[in-house]
């Protein structure tokens, strides 16, 4: 084998390939960005690199995939609690119409994505207003994101009218159609705040360009019973007869899901993203993940938006993923940790349309892998790796962060986001939106 970029050697290795083989002393070899040998440090004993590392006493496993965020809305992280999801939003809507704009969605955006690096998430499905600002932070800071143009049936604050949309959206989509870290998707708010003629084009447009399409769906119970009387179906029916299932389609929460639903999802392909700790937040409710497991329905996991969930933990949402399903149903076996560690790996990338490129490490795979330090003391002794993921190890725990080939994070200073500069100016903001909040609700 030729000289490689980077060689790892010595670590527990969690591939989570076809195989999903674990090595205990696994190694790895990346080059231009692409994984070009995986094995045992035996099996790599002659490759040279321009950087060898020694990994003994660390885990590696494949970045974390963060399948349904709002990035932008760390801006107002715990800017509004205890209210249901409606009059939640209709709160979140006026703050979001005073501050948000191109600059501030980029700060926010650059902001989550130090928070995700540091907990060893590499990829993101970010919906948010200007997408073109989480787009270029992320390419500023080599964060791998899917993203793109939102759809509403109001004027938002990114100044673009309904009519507008389609044709704005277009332009997006050609503007980032050539960005290897950038994932087009488009992307409208959910079937009550979007037309079905607006969905309709939505739908067409994704279909154009072969992009993802993405939105929320049977969130809260409210949400279904409006659904129903104004279309006279469910959120998951009425987007099914409409066509919008006809394609790549990832729904985002699928808390309350009538029969038929669960037929319709399962003959579509359409992939669910369950989000427990907004969902809990909120009042939502528990999605029903082990029926939908049990019936073929993918399902990857989400963290929502740090305003909803207040953080970007993909470890809490692990674990409370698990957790549950074995507590709602009152049994022990449901979730095994491996199944939850796909959730946030394979079947996350699958979902969003990149299971060729991420979630796995394995010849031929980009290279977006993390290493965790097992050398603390809530990690030992550890005798089950699946179940170590998922219930004991934290995202403080994670150590470097490779996205694409290059490191983001190493021995926890992040290499590519400025991150004392993103924190004085967040603190700079933040200063305003406080004393707006408080103009509006006064003591």
């Amino acid at each position: 084998m030729q000289s490689v970029d980077t060689l790892i050697l010595g670590p527990l290795l969690v591939t989570m390939d076809a195989e999903e083989r674990i090595l205990d002393t696994g190694a790895i070899a990346v080059r231009d960005g692409v994984i070009v040998a995986v094995g045992t440090r035996g099996d790599l004993e002659g490759v040279t690199a321009a950087e060898t590392i020694d990994a003994t006493g660390k885990l590696i496993m494949p970045g974390l995939v963060n399948a349904h965020t709002h990035l932008g809305d760390s801006l107002f992280r715990s800017l509004v609690e205890e209210l249901p999801l409606e009059a939640w939003l209709e709160r979140l809507w006026i703050s979001e119409r005073a501050f948000v704009s191109r600059e501030s969605v980029e700060l926010g955006a650059r902001l989550s994505m130090a928070e995700m690096l540091r907990g060893g998430t590499t990829c993101a499905l970010d919906m948010f207003w200007f997408p073109e600002a989480a787009a270029d932070a992320a390419l500023g800071a080599g964060f791998r994101l899917v993203t793109g143009p939102i759809f509403f049936d109001f004027d938002g604050p990114d100044g673009v009218s309904v009519d507008a949309r389609i044709a704005t959206g277009e332009r997006w989509l050609e503007r980032y159609a050539t960005e290897p870290l950038i994932t087009p998707c488009v992307q409208p708010h959910n079937a009550l705040t979007v037309s079905p003629d607006g969905l309709r084009a939505a739908r067409d447009l994704a279909g154009r360009v072969g992009a993802l399409f993405h939105t929320h769906c049977s969130e809260t119970a409210t949400e279904v019973r409006q659904t129903i009387e104004r279309f006279g179906h469910t959120p998951v029916a009425h987007l099914d007869e409409l066509g919008i299932l006809d394609g790549p389609t990832v729904l985002a929460h699928c808390v309350h899901l009538a029969d038929d639903d669960f037929a319709r999802l399962r003959r579509s392909g359409a992939a669910v993203l369950h989000n427990p700790l907004s969902n809990l937040k909120l009042g939502s409710g528990v999605a029903p993940v082990a029926r939908l497991l049990e019936e073929g329905i993918p399902v990857a996991l989400g963290t929502d938006g740090p305003v909803s969930s207040n953080d970007l933990d993909m470890w809490t949402a692990m674990r409370f993923a698990g957790l549950l399903q074995r507590g709602v149903h009152m049994d022990p076996v449901l979730m095994p940790a491996r199944d939850v560690v796909r959730m946030a790996t394979t079947v996350g990338a699958e979902a969003l349309g990149l299971g060729d490129q991420v979630g796995r490490l394995a010849e031929g795979y980009r290279a977006d892998l993390i290493l965790i330090d097992l050398a603390r003391p809530h990690l030992m002794p550890m005798y089950d790796v699946y179940g170590h993921l998922v219930y004991a190890v934290g995202r403080d725990d994670v150590r470097s962060v490779m996205v694409d080939g290059r490191w983001a994070m190493r021995d926890r200073t992040l290499e590519t986001i400025d991150e004392a500069a993103v924190l004085a100016d967040m603190g700079q903001l933040a200063a305003e939106i406080e004393q707006h909040a408080a103009m509006l609700d006064p003591a």
